[in-house]
């Protein structure tokens, strides 16, 4: 009775499993997909960003946080020459990230898309020197 109970169990998980699988394979499993590089001049953050639009993005820099969010809709019209309606698809949605990127100089920011790919390039501030040190005389 236990084992048959353990099956059942296991059986149910492995279903809703199978289901968050294609639920995550959809429209957003590849959106906003991220590579973060710094080097001692600037950070570099590419995004991955399939099938939208500049006009989809929205980027800010606050606080040292680098925030990307994007909206998409997605409409596939799958009429037939008569334009009987054979099958209607939409899907939309948001999302967004945020990156702690700190000492960045707000005016050079620069931003390009390209291929589905948006490189952002956030050039970084010279700190100032002994800033937070108090020499003891």
């Amino acid at each position: 009775m236990t084992n048959d109970l353990m099956n059942r169990y296991n059986d149910l998980f492995d279903h809703m499993g199978d289901w968050l699988d294609k639920l995550d394979s959809h429209a957003f499993r590849n959106i906003l997909q991220s590579d973060v590089a710094e080097d001692e001049h600037e950070y570099t953050v590419k995004i991955d960003v399939p099938g939208m639009s500049k006009d989809d993005i929205h980027l800010s820099y606050t606080d040292g946080i680098l925030t990307i969010s994007a909206h998409r809709s997605i409409f596939k019209d799958d009429s037939d020459k008569k334009k009987n309606l054979l099958r209607q698809e939409r899907s939309e949605g948001s999302v967004s990230r945020s990156f702690s990127l700190p000492n960045v100089d707000k005016k050079g920011i620069s931003a390009k898309l390209d291929g589905g790919v948006l490189t952002v390039t956030l050039p970084k501030v010279a700190p100032e020197e002994n800033a937070d040190t108090i020499t003891i005389e």
